[in-house]
């Protein structure tokens, strides 16, 4: 039996009067704001205005808008060789090291808590509305409480691979509390497999009222929900439905992956993306990018990543740009997709994970020859030549998934992800300059 946490739920409306959610112990907070119900949702806009302003407060720098992409994650994930030292950021280097006793990498911690609880909060105050009004959505009940059951869902997730234990490690472990209702009492800290099943659950009732007909990115849809439950399932270590889900994407051809690298982030193949003004996702990017000393990806480690082994300097993903400018002139060490034109968009959820995540299945299930082909089918879109050996032994394919995280997903944090559900031992993670603290952890911790 796990203790119950106290949880004090602020409701806000982001885009409209602000607020905060919170967890007593892990975050304190005041008495409860109070919002006029029949105000916020006195018509449909204001459910959308409430979505809305939770796709803004993810943007948030220290949520998908930096930390928890090209930031934080991303440094842990080993995405960057440059200037691992002391001279960077104290959080960022600190991360490098894994050393979440640090007092601001700690700080870190509790702002990405925070934020996620507020969204959270904003989801289940919606949630709680639309029942009691649906005559006011009519046609719309479904698409609304679809989208807001899968943020949830989504959000989770993430608290889960970030403040928990691995399924690998310990699926009984401590998780995180599970808070669904808009309510002042306590709220249960589920382990992590409770978690994850919960979220399940609640992505199979969202995809059954979501509307297969909707392919857009800007919000998660029917295919989002489809590729997150790909993505959940093989955190789980459920292949058979990881599988299933990721080749049921892959089949409906809905989302084509790219043929040239125009756009350096490959938008067409995103099944959900985030989106921040040009300018603020510009001084986000600046802020780890062009720091001093800048934070990249050397001309060396370009070469390791991308061109060792079965890799070529041709790679499309192989793209990049000042550091300070983003200029395509100097010295080329950032990725280009985090600069430009398209740079305000932060991928989620991509279709080259799908082939992954059905390649990483194949193999496990000991069928080499469906695996391999799923790799060549990432490998012939990125201007790769097929493997010249199929098909691939199962070791070698292992390996070749490993690096095609690192390359697919430089600057996204999903890799630190894929480290954590493997529990690679910090020895053998990539780009190393400066080694894990004594008794490292893949778990965050919780705020106090």
């Amino acid at each position: 039996m796990f203790k119950r946490h106290h949880i004090a739920i602020i409701l806000f409306v982001i885009i409209m009067t602000g607020g905060l959610a919170a967890c007593k112990k892990w975050v304190d907070v005041d008495a409860p704001l109070q919002v006029n119900e029949n105000t916020v949702f006195a018509n449909e806009q204001g459910f959308r205005d409430v979505l809305n302003g939770v796709y803004l407060k993810m943007g948030d720098s220290s949520l998908y808008g930096r930390e928890l992409t090209f930031g934080l994650l991303s440094i842990m994930g080993r995405s960057y060789d440059t200037s691992i030292t002391p001279a960077i950021k104290n959080v960022y280097y600190q991360g490098a090291r894994y050393n979440f006793q640090d007092a601001d990498v700690k700080a870190c911690f509790a702002r990405t808590w925070e934020s996620m609880y507020q969204c959270i909060a904003n989801l289940n105050y919606l949630l709680a509305n639309l029942d009691s009004r649906q005559n006011l959505l009519g046609n719309n009940y479904n698409a609304f409480k679809g989208e807001a059951l899968a943020l949830r869902a989504f959000l989770y997730f993430d608290l889960a691979r970030m403040f928990a234990p691995s399924p690998a490690v310990d699926p009984n472990g401590v998780a995180v509390p599970y808070v669904t209702k808009v309510s002042p009492y306590e709220a249960p800290v589920l382990t992590t497999s409770a978690v994850i099943d919960s979220c399940i659950a609640e992505l199979i009732t969202a995809q059954s009222l979501l509307n297969i007909s909707d392919v857009t990115t800007t919000h998660l849809t029917n295919w989002g929900v489809r590729g997150l439950l790909a993505r959940i399932y093989l955190y789980k270590g459920d292949l058979v439905n990881a599988r299933s889900y990721a080749i049921g994407l892959i089949n409906s051809k809905q989302f084509p992956l790219a043929v040239n690298n125009t756009d350096p982030m490959f938008q067409k193949e995103h099944l959900f993306s985030l989106y921040n003004s040009p300018s603020t996702i510009f001084t986000l990017y600046k802020s780890v990018m062009s720091s001093t000393p800048p934070l990249a990806l050397t001309l060396a480690g370009q070469a390791t990543l991308f061109t060792t082994g079965s890799g070529a300097s041709s790679d499309l993903r192989r793209i990049f740009n000042d550091p300070t400018s983003g200029s395509t002139t100097g010295t080329l060490i950032s990725p280009r997709k985090c600069w430009g034109n398209t740079a305000n968009v932060l991928p989620m959820i991509k279709m080259a994970e799908m082939y992954y995540i059905a390649a990483e299945s194949a193999t496990a299930l000991l069928d080499s020859v469906t695996a391999t082909s799923l790799m060549d089918s990432v490998r012939v879109h990125r201007n790769l030549a097929k493997y010249s050996v199929e098909p691939l032994k199962r070791d070698s394919l292992t390996v070749e998934i490993g690096k095609e995280y690192q390359k697919e997903f430089l600057s996204e944090g999903q890799v630190f992800y894929f480290y954590k559900r493997k529990n690679l031992p910090f020895s053998t993670l990539p780009f190393t300059r400066v080694q894990p603290v004594a008794g490292a952890s893949y778990v965050f911790i919780k705020p106090e």
